[in-house]
Order: C-alpha cells, then sequence, then structure tokens
C-alpha cells in the first residue's frame, strides 16, 4: 500500500508542485477545453450546467444541437491533447525538448485510436466478469446487494486497465508499444496498482461527492466541474506516467 500511496501522491505533486509549468506545457490542450467551454456557453447557456455535469432531462430540448455536438467533440480533442502534451512534458528527455510539448495530430490520433482499442478490450473483459454479478442481482433481487457485488467486478476492470494503459504515455514519445507488451512490464507492479486502484476509485468517489454539492443547473457549477475534471485528469495521467516511468524506464518515484 505504500508503493501506492507514494506513485499517487507523486503524481499529484507533479501537477501541482510547479503549476506555471503545468499549464506551460498542457496549454494548447487546456485552451481547446477552455474555448469549448466558451462555445457551449454560447450555444446553450440554459443547459450549459446541465450538460456538464450530466444531470439534464432526457426529455429536455437541447437548443443549438449541432453547436453542442461540435463544443463537446472540441472539448475531447483538448482533453486528448492535454493529456497528451503531459505525457510528453515528463517523459521526453532534456534533448528532445526544443520542439515543444504539443503533440502532433498524429500522437494525438494514435493516443485516441490507442484509448478506443482499451475501451473495446474492456467492454469484451466486462461480459465475464459481470456474469456473477448478473446472476446475484437475479437471485437476490435487491440493489445493494448488486452494488456490493459490482464492486469486485469494477475493481478487476480498472486494475487490468492500468496495466494495459501504458501503451498510452509510451505512443506520446514515439514507443510503439504493444499491449502484451503493457501487461508483461507491469507484471511486478500488479499488487502495487491493485492498491492504487482502490486509491483513485476512492478519490473519484470523493470528487464526485464534491461535485454533487455543486448547483448542477448553473453556469458557474458546470466550470467548476470543468476545472475539476481537467486537474484530476492530469492527475490520472501523472499515474500513468509514473507507472510508466518505473516500469519502462527504470525511473524511481
Amino acid at each position: 500500500m505504500s508503493d501506492a500511496i507514494r506513485i499517487f501522491s507523486h503524481a499529484i505533486s507533479m501537477v501541482f508542485r510547479d503549476f506555471g509549468a503545468t499549464l506551460r506545457a498542457t496549454s494548447v490542450g487546456v485552451a481547446l477545453v477552455a474555448l469549448s467551454v466558451v462555445a457551449l456557453i454560447a450555444s446553450a447557456p440554459a443547459s450549459f450546467g446541465t450538460l456538464i455535469t450530466q444531470s439534464f432531462d432526457t426529455d429536455a430540448v437541447i437548443p443549438n444541437v449541432g453547436l453542442v455536438v461540435a463544443a463537446f467533440l472540441l472539448m475531447a480533442i483538448g482533453y486528448l491533447t492535454m493529456v497528451a502534451a503531459w505525457h510528453r512534458y515528463v517523459l521526453l528527455p532534456q534533448d528532445q525538448r526544443s520542439g515543444g510539448f504539443t503533440p502532433s495530430a498524429g500522437i494525438v490520433l494514435g493516443y485516441l485510436g490507442r484509448s478506443i482499442l482499451l475501451g473495446l478490450l474492456m467492454m469484451l473483459l466486462a461480459i465475464p466478469v459481470f456474469i456473477p454479478v448478473g446472476i446475484i442481482a437475479a437471485a437476490t433481487n435487491s440493489v445493494l446487494v448488486s452494488a456490493i457485488a459490482s464492486i469486485p467486478a469494477i475493481a478487476i476492470l480498472i486494475w487490468v486497465f492500468l496495466r494495459l494503459s501504458l501503451i498510452l504515455p509510451a505512443c506520446t514519445i514515439h514507443h510503439d508499444m504493444k499491449v502484451r507488451a503493457s501487461w508483461d512490464a507491469t507484471k511486478e507492479l500488479s499488487g502495487t496498482i491493485a492498491m492504487l486502484t482502490i486509491i483513485m476509485a476512492l478519490a473519484d468517489f470523493l470528487i464526485n461527492q464534491v461535485l454533487g454539492l455543486l448547483p448542477s443547473a448553473s453556469i458557474l457549477g458546470g466550470v467548476v466541474s470543468v476545472v475539476i475534471s481537467v486537474l484530476y485528469a492530469l492527475v490520472s495521467a501523472s499515474v500513468l506516467t509514473t507507472l510508466y516511468g518505473i516500469a519502462v524506464e527504470g525511473r524511481d518515484v
């Protein structure tokens, strides 16, 4: 557990110990996310908060749907660019930093493609993992029991995802890492990653509780939600970067 706590603490420190450098390294991605927020507010001001927090009524009519969809696509590109740039900022050796950290379109597309691949793998794995949960749910007919039974299933999926996801930071520095290579590289860290899974799940739970306290229908609530999600995305990316540094490059925390 101590190693997992050190890695998570290090990931937080990476983001906040020199926040100015963090913003400079990820400036293009952050700017795209900010631009998408402005576009969402301009196209659907009354619905912005509920759109961001996903608390809107599914039967509600959203104005300017085309612009809203375009703004969310821009936000997704911003997140991908920001996270890829952050990986590069941490992992690139000093002699390769002259070109800056903003990833090329090829790197962003590669990151997107690998993210989709991991998502598909998780969907396939979720089928056998959640079969026992479905059996328990059918046998007990209890929402509480089903929720409790789903906790270890979700934990397994997150653990597998973290072990496979070193391919994400790898692609940002032109290391064509395969999924199997990521799995093999994290073998000795499997116990630490299991503890990281618990820590990150708790952090995600606490963040969601905080977000739940925000006025979901307000513009301010939506903006704060985006800011928090950006910061946590950078911390999560730092966890992957740290795992890559330890497992592949032999770095210490």
